[in-house]
């Protein structure tokens, strides 16, 4: 049953499948048959659509075959353009903001299940690796590794309040991961409160979760926020969680692929060099390693990504329009100008 905008009432959608099912529908979602290579393909293909084709154009890839996996990629869904977004929340897109503004003035708390779709599949032990994942490099030649690139989900040691932003991630090796979990950002926090107790952090990679979760975790709230709970508002109704197998989290049920890991005290490596947001390299700087602990997923998972580096990008499209629903909520309900009538950033 594909959910949406059903005779004018919001339903934004629970499942990522369903919403791939619509976009290609509507002439947002491009198959690609051919296979392709993942260290360079992959990333070259999404460019040119974000770089070659205005905003009205734009279309988001799945690669349904990848040399050398048996498992699809999918980029630039949600993030092709404000249409795109806007179908996936189920709303028009000139009502994104004010539904933005109504899910965090309401926000809806997740709720727990015993199983879920993204543990259908359980990997541990020496079972774990991350060669299996066609994790794409996304500037071909500069990068340093292929970089996981997805909501990444952590818990505070004292609150137990739960964080979900996007901090990317390089692939180390089979069992472990480079995290850019610099100063100050929210999951560094959530992972200090362990690691300054002498404890190995929790933490997970949510990879193809619903929209909303995908949606929430670049919004750039107040520490202690818990951006599920603006997910479950962006939804309509609650989030489905589900215990990871191996870690103290709560992961969200309806994901294609989780990556279960701790962060170790005083386990660091070098990250990077990395394509930058603002159109240039990082610099390689030590990072938390995150070794693995478990891989969990669907029967027949897609792997998705944000591409980001020079705007525009997924990642540009993503956090523009949140930050235009956290500013509209701001000025017209925090500090009382009401006659703002809409807000629109562009990074």
């Amino acid at each position: 049953t594909l959910t949406g905008i059903e005779g004018g009432t919001h339903v934004a959608y629970r499942d990522l499948r369903d919403l791939l099912v619509v976009l290609e529908q509507r002439g947002r979602l491009r198959r690609v048959s051919k296979s392709v290579d993942r260290d360079w393909e992959v990333a070259c293909l999404a460019r040119w659509t974000f770089q070659g084709l205005d905003e009205a154009a734009r279309f988001g890839l799945l690669f349904e075959r990848i040399e050398g996996f048996d498992m699809a990629v999918a980029t630039g869904v949600l993030g092709s353009s404000r249409e795109a977004y806007a179908i996936a929340l189920g709303v028009e897109p000139d009502d994104i903001n004010d539904k933005w503004a109504e899910a965090l003035l309401n926000p809806v708390p997740p709720r727990t299940l015993d199983t879920a779709l993204c543990q259908e599949i359980t990997l541990t032990g020496d079972d774990i690796d991350l060669g299996r994942i066609p994790v794409p490099v996304w500037t071909p030649g500069k990068d340093a590794a292929p970089y996981v690139s997805c909501p990444v989900i952590t818990r505070d040691r004292n609150s137990g309040i739960y964080n979900l932003g996007v901090y990317r991630t390089m692939v180390r090796d089979a069992g472990s991961m480079v995290v850019n979990l610099g100063p100050g950002r929210h999951g560094t926090r959530c992972c200090e409160s362990f690691l300054d107790n002498g404890e190995a952090a929790p933490i997970a990679w949510v990879i193809g979760a619903e929209p909303t979760v995908q949606m929430a975790s670049v919004a750039n709230v107040p520490y202690a926020t818990d951006e599920l709970t603006i997910a479950g508002g962006l939804m309509g109704e609650a989030v489905d969680l589900v215990p990871a197998k191996t870690i103290d989290l709560l992961i969200p049920a309806n994901a294609e692929i989780i990556i279960e890991a701790e962060i170790r005290p005083g386990d660091f490596a070098e990250e990077g060099p990395f394509g930058e947001f603002a159109g240039f390299m990082s610099e390689p700087r030590p990072r938390s390693v995150a070794t693995i602990t478990a891989i969990t997923h669907r029967k027949d998972p897609i792997y998705y990504g944000y591409i980001s580096q020079m705007p525009p990008s997924e990642s540009t499209v993503l956090q523009s329009i949140g930050y235009g629903g956290l500013i509209l909520k701001l000025l017209r309900h925090d500090l009382g100008h009401e006659t703002v009538h809409d807000v629109h950033v562009d990074l």
